[in-house]
């Protein structure tokens, strides 16, 4: 759950002959405006040191080269380079990705996901692998250790076959390689539509830096996530207290019952003696002298004298049994939820190290669109109601965004540009995200010098998305303007920027088995469309009624993203 990411090297594989590509220079083949080798180095560009093996080539000033001998050896000959280059450099203590520089859909996020499972598995390497499974031995993490074999390999070996015991390998997307003119074509006209939304989610976590970490009331952390491990101030229980209703008792049975009941919360009554008992409630303190507690069901009461039907048994939670303090409860990246602040309150943490509640203004735009239409009159012909801000405020209020309504946008970039800088941590548009006459959003994100982390998405509804971060570091994120579309990208990327600025690791997705889900499938674009169970652990979704309105949303408990016929992901639950 740890949010900085550890000191890594990395070596990066640029030296293959391209036989399926006629020998054209693979790593220097342009996709989405972008060398494949400008790809992977940006996908590295957190690592302390960075090795391109392969011919000679237009690089960064700070990047090392190298060359496997003899040329064109291989991959496991390439890394073996890479290595020796990075021990010339003194550097050999740290984790090292490895990765082919023909992975069009390569980013920092995937490099992170990878060193996060190396540090958390403990494993001595892990790989990427796509949604079917299919292993990418040139998209891994390896540590120092593990790294020997491929140093002592012999000529020809494949990477496959050195694969240290303990290897694992995660899933992610966007993985395939370019082997083919085929394969080349396909990834330009992906890079083309923009990325798919699991790529756009871990290109935004990537980029986006979490905030400031704060001290706050532990009472008063709804919307925030741990930036500090939880660690208790007291033990729990404080006391030995009795976990049920019965009997205090001191020394060995038989015993005599004597004085008043123990109630919980109270502590003036006398001590017991070995040979006497007292009746006690659950969660009360056990008395001076007493030994243990048991329960009514398990003890015979003739008169005042006490026998038990049981042996030994003991019915006290005994002070410190859930956790000593100092014990570490929850760690950082945790969400400050109802649980996490009812352990703070039982172990009399009163302030908690946060991050968060993430702050948002929300924009609706457009001459067209009427956002104050609560009266009775008429609306203006040619316009139509605010029909999107209401659902995405509530989707907002889910995910634990503070939301303020931050007024109607002209169609005007000045209007869009002081809607730019007002004090936030996120602004949401709805609508101008598109290219048209009166979508002044881009314009405005230029004029403040705003850096686009994602411009479109392969998505229906929705593909127009952008996400910016501003100069301020405040986070634009812009929505269709049809409400369907806007509900839909905030469902798909909102998580995920909340993920980034909280410093919350990523859940695995709710994955449904969603009836049909072939005839919903789109051929190259992922879908967003509303769900509801069917009462056989199946789900069904509504299709055809339209982005402008959200008819096909009543009466249905949720929206499903659905993966296009292209891709072997599962169909994920968003809300």
């Amino acid at each position: 759950m740890t949010v900085t990411q550890p000191v890594f090297d990395a070596i990066v594989l640029a030296g293959g002959r391209a036989r399926r590509l006629a020998g054209a220079d693979k790593p220097a083949a342009s996709v989405g405006g972008r060398r494949l080798i400008d790809i992977a180095l940006d996908a590295v560009a957190g690592a302390r040191s960075v090795v391109v093996v392969g011919p000679d080539r237009r690089l960064p000033a700070q990047v090392l080269t190298a060359r496997e001998e003899p040329p064109y050896s291989g991959p496991v000959a390439a890394i073996a380079a890479g290595l020796a280059a990075l021990d010339a450099a003194g550097r050999t203590d740290v984790p090292v990705v490895v990765l082919a520089s023909d992975l069009p859909e390569a980013t920092a996020g995937q490099v992170a996901e990878l060193l996060r499972a190396l540090d958390e598995d403990g494993s001595p390497a892990v790989f990427a692998s796509d949604e079917g499974g299919h292993a990418q031995y040139l998209l891994g993490a390896w540590t120092s250790r593990a790294l020997a074999a491929v140093r002592a390999a012999a000529p020809g070996a494949s990477v496959r076959s050195l694969l240290p015991a303990g290897a694992v390998f995660r899933a992610i997307a966007g993985t395939a390689d370019v082997d083919t003119p085929a394969d080349l074509d396909h990834a330009r006209r992906r890079a083309a539509v923009g990325p798919d939304p699991i790529a756009a989610r871990a290109i935004v976590r990537s980029a986006l830096p979490p905030l400031p970490a704060v001290v706050k009331a532990a009472d008063h952390t709804a919307g925030t996530v741990l930036a500090a491990p939880l660690r208790a101030a007291e033990p729990f229980p404080p006391f030995d207290a009795s976990a049920m209703d019965g009997f205090a008792v001191a020394g060995p049975g038989p015993w005599r019952l004597v004085d008043a009941p123990r109630a919980a919360g109270h502590t003036d009554t006398a001590a017991l003696t070995d040979g006497q008992a007292a009746r006690i409630a659950t969660g009360a303190a056990l008395p001076t002298g007493a030994d243990r507690a048991l329960r009514h069901e398990e003890t015979v009461l003739d008169g005042d004298r006490l026998t038990e039907t049981s042996t030994g048994r003991d019915d006290t939670r005994r002070a410190g049994s859930a956790w000593p303090a100092g014990a570490a409860l929850a760690p950082a990246g945790y969400d400050a939820d109802a649980a996490v602040r009812s352990v703070a309150r039982a172990a009399r943490v009163l302030e908690l190290t946060v991050r968060g509640p993430v702050r948002a203004r929300l924009h609706t735009s457009g001459d067209e669109v009427v956002a104050d239409c609560s009266g009775a009159q008429p609306l203006p012909y040619g316009t139509i109601a605010d029909a999107a801000s209401g659902p995405v405020t509530a989707l907002l209020h889910d995910t634990g965004v503070e939301t303020t309504a931050g007024g109607h946008l002209a169609d005007t970039v000045d209007a869009f540009r002081a809607a730019l800088t007002a004090p936030a941590d996120l602004i949401v548009v709805i609508g101008a995200t598109g290219h048209g006459v009166a979508d002044h959003l881009r314009a405005a994100l230029a004029a403040e010098d705003a850096e686009l982390l994602v411009d479109g998405i392969r998505l229906r509804p929705g593909g127009s998305l952008l996400v910016a971060r501003m100069p301020s570091g405040t986070v634009l994120l812009g929505l269709g303007g049809n409400p369907l579309a806007a509900v839909a990208g905030t469902a798909v990327l909102v998580p995920a920027i909340t993920d980034a600025l909280l410093g919350r690791a990523p859940r695995p997705p709710e994955l449904l088995d969603l009836t049909a889900s072939d005839e919903l499938r789109m051929p190259t674009r992922w879908r967003v469309l509303p769900v509801e169970p069917d009462g056989a652990g199946a789900w069904v979704a509504t299709a055809g009624r339209g982005t402008g309105h959200l008819a096909s949303a009543i009466g249905h408990r949720g929206l499903a993203l659905i993966p296009p016929t292209e891709s072997a992901a599962g169909v994920q639950r968003l809300s």
